[in-house]
C-alpha cells in the first residue's frame, strides 16, 4: 500500500513539473492614475419617431482625475505559438468640480432648430466607477508581434450635480438672470453596460519598449439614466438600448525587468445613437423612444504593473 501512495506522489510531482516546464502562466497587478477629459450626453427627443432635439444636456469631466487597479492573467502554450489571456480593470473617479453642465431645449414645433432656452451651471462630478473585463487569445505572426482578438464586457457609472447658473430663456420664463446658490438645481445619474469584441497589435521594439495597439467596437449597449430636476420637483428616469460603442486605444510600456513593467495608457472612448424609452418617476405613463443618451472621453493614464506570480 506504501508504495502504491509512492508512486502516485511521484507521478503527480512529475506531472506537476513537466506542466511548470512547457507552460508559462502569469499573474499581475497594477495601478494606475489618470484623467478623464470629456462629457456625457442627455438626450430627450421630440417624439419616438423624430431625430430632431427637444432637450440636450451636457454633463462636464474636463478633466476628472481617476485611481486604478488592474489584474492580468497569460498562459501561453508550450510552443510558444499562441496563448490566453484574461485583463480585468478598475478605475474610480475622485470627486470634486468638473466643468460646466450646459442645457439646451428647443421648444418651438414649427422651428426645431430654433434654440429658444440655454442656460449654464457649475458641474461637480459626485461618482464615478469604470469597469472593463476582457478575455481572449494571443496569436504569434512574427517573432516580436502578436495579434490579440478578446471579447470584452464594460460598466459605467456617473453621476453628477448642477448648482448655480445663468439663465438665458424667452420673456415668458424669465428672460436673462443669474443663480447664486451652493445648492444643486438638477442632478444626474448614468450606467451603461456594454459588451463588445476587439482586436489588439502588440509589437516589441526592443527588449525594453513595446507597444500595444486596439480597438473595440459593439452595437450591444443598455444605458439606464435618471434625471432629477430638483427646482421643478420632477425625476426622469430613462432606458436606452443599441447605439454604437468605439474605443480605439494605444498602450506604451517600459519594461526594464521581468518584474516591473511603466505604461503610458490613451484611449478614447465614444458611445452615440443610443435611444429608448423615458417616464415620469411616480407616474404610469411611458414616452416610448424620446430618451437618449452619448458619452464622449479621453482616458489618458500612467500604470505600474508588478508581476505577482509566474510559474
Amino acid at each position: 500500500m506504501m508504495k502504491k501512495y509512492n508512486f502516485l506522489i511521484m507521478l503527480v510531482i512529475t506531472a506537476m513539473g513537466l506542466f511548470a516546464q512547457n507552460n508559462e502562466h502569469s499573474f499581475s497587478l497594477g495601478v494606475s492614475l489618470g484623467l478623464l477629459g470629456g462629457q456625457s450626453e442627455e438626450i430627450v427627443y421630440r417624439n419616438s419617431k423624430s431625430g430632431y432635439m427637444l432637450s440636450q444636456l451636457l454633463w462636464d469631466m474636463k478633466p476628472l482625475t481617476y485611481a486604478g487597479v488592474e489584474v492580468h492573467y497569460n498562459w501561453q502554450n508550450p510552443a510558444n505559438k499562441w496563448g490566453l489571456f484574461t485583463d480585468a480593470f478598475f478605475k474610480f473617479g475622485i470627486p470634486g468640480n468638473t466643468g460646466i453642465m450646459e442645457d439646451r431645449d428647443w421648444m418651438f414645433g414649427t422651428y426645431p432648430d430654433w434654440l429658444t432656452h440655454y442656460s449654464v451651471h457649475d458641474n461637480r462630478t459626485q461618482k464615478a466607477m469604470l469597469i472593463d473585463i476582457n478575455a481572449g487569445a494571443s496569436f504569434k505572426i512574427f517573432e516580436k508581434f502578436l495579434i490579440k482578438p478578446f471579447l470584452s464586457y464594460s460598466y459605467m457609472n456617473f453621476s453628477w450635480a448642477a448648482s448655480g447658473g445663468s439663465f438665458l430663456y424667452p420673456d415668458e420664463d424669465g428672460d436673462h438672470f443669474y443663480l447664486i446658490t451652493d445648492t444643486d438645481v438638477i442632478t444626474y445619474e448614468q450606467t451603461w453596460n456594454i459588451i463588445s469584441i476587439g482586436v489588439s497589435f502588440y509589437g516589441a521594439f526592443n527588449r525594453y519598449f513595446d507597444v500595444d495597439i486596439s480597438i473595440k467596437l459593439s452595437p450591444l449597449i443598455w444605458c439606464t439614466a435618471v434625471d432629477n430636476h430638483i427646482s421643478r420637483n420632477i425625476i426622469f428616469v430613462d432606458s436606452m438600448f443599441s447605439g454604437f460603442f468605439f474605443e480605439p486605444g494605444l498602450l506604451f510600456s517600459f519594461t526594464p525587468n521581468d518584474f516591473f513593467k511603466l505604461s503610458l495608457s490613451v484611449k478614447y472612448r465614444n458611445i452615440s445613437g443610443a435611444r429608448g424609452n423615458a417616464k415620469i418617476e411616480g407616474e404610469q405613463a411611458v414616452y416610448y423612444n424620446i430618451g437618449g443618451a452619448g458619452y464622449s472621453v479621453f482616458d489618458i493614464g500612467l500604470v505600474a504593473t508588478f508581476t505577482a506570480l509566474k510559474f
